[in-house]
């Protein structure tokens, strides 16, 4: 997790089951939306292995925040929460 409030950090399990249970569609919603809303200075993308918590699938951390089972609604909805600050 970074250090810095100025941004929000974002790590999307890239691990072959979480890949498969959506995302691989969920990286481009993130991805969508920082550029919809002008964050790419105000968020920090990274994928990363397997969580271990593959059951528990798709998996993304955002802020050293673990949120498991994210589909594309929660997703948005997840981003609209960390990021809020940020969207003018």
């Amino acid at each position: 997790m970074t250090e810095n409030k100025n941004v929000v950090e974002i790590s999307v399990c890239m691990g072959s089951s979480c890949f498969a249970r959506g995302n691989n569609q969920n990286i481009q919603i993130v991805k969508d939306y920082i550029s919809q809303n002008k964050l790419d200075d105000k968020v920090l993308l990274k994928g990363n292995l397997c969580e271990g918590i593959c059951k528990s699938g798709p998996n993304i951390k955002i802020d050293g925040e673990m949120h498991s089972g994210v589909d594309p609604n929660s997703l948005v909805d997840l981003l609209n929460f960390y990021c809020k600050r940020f969207i003018e």
